[in-house]
Formats: structure tokens, C-alpha cells, sequence
């Protein structure tokens, strides 16, 4: 996948979720520098702050490295919607206890 289709692939996702995560096989640093790469400039496109992280593979099991690419400013009526979205879910899981 290029970057402008990986990048399109993320802004929905940035846009819902305000993150975005994904796993690669610890040798993967191009496909990490391409996921945290791609995630920066879909955020700038939406207007959006973003902090890129990334997981140590000495410290899982399975030596995968997880990258998250996260929201750092959401606007208000979003951030109210995913708390409302939050409040539902964890609704919805109590009822399947």
C-alpha cells in the first residue's frame, strides 16, 4: 500500500476514533516509519494534533511492535460524542454478562 492510500485509510478512522493502532512484525521498520508517517499527515489533512507511539518488542511476547497514532486535540462536540460513545459501550458489555 502507498502512503496516499494508507493515509486515506486513517483519516476515517482518525476521524472516528481519534486513533488508530496497529501491530507489525518487529523487523517491519519500514512498514512502522510508513504507519506513523502516514498517520501524521492524515491528521494534519483533518487539522488535527497527533502523537505517534510505539510499542518495545523486547517487552511483549510475541516481539511485534504495536504503533498507535493518536488524537492529541479533538474538537469539543467530538470529544463529547466519544464520551457518549464510551458510556454506551460499556453499557452494552454489562448486558452481556
Amino acid at each position: 500500500m502507498n502512503d496516499d492510500e494508507l493515509t486515506a485509510e486513517l483519516k476515517p478512522i482518525l476521524e472516528l476514533d481519534f486513533r488508530a493502532v496497529r501491530a507489525f512484525d518487529e523487523p517491519d521498520e519500514d512498514g512502522i516509519a510508513q504507519f506513523r508517517r502516514c498517520g501524521r499527515r492524515a491528521a494534519r489533512e483533518l487539522g488535527l494534533k497527533v502523537v505517534t507511539r510505539q510499542t518495545d518488542p523486547s517487552r511483549r511476547g510475541d516481539r511485534q511492535v504495536v504503533v498507535v497514532v493518536a488524537i492529541t486535540n479533538p474538537p469539543a462536540e467530538d470529544r463529547a460524542r466519544l464520551e457518549e460513545r464510551g458510556r454506551l459501550l460499556s453499557s452494552a458489555a454489562s448486558w452481556n454478562r
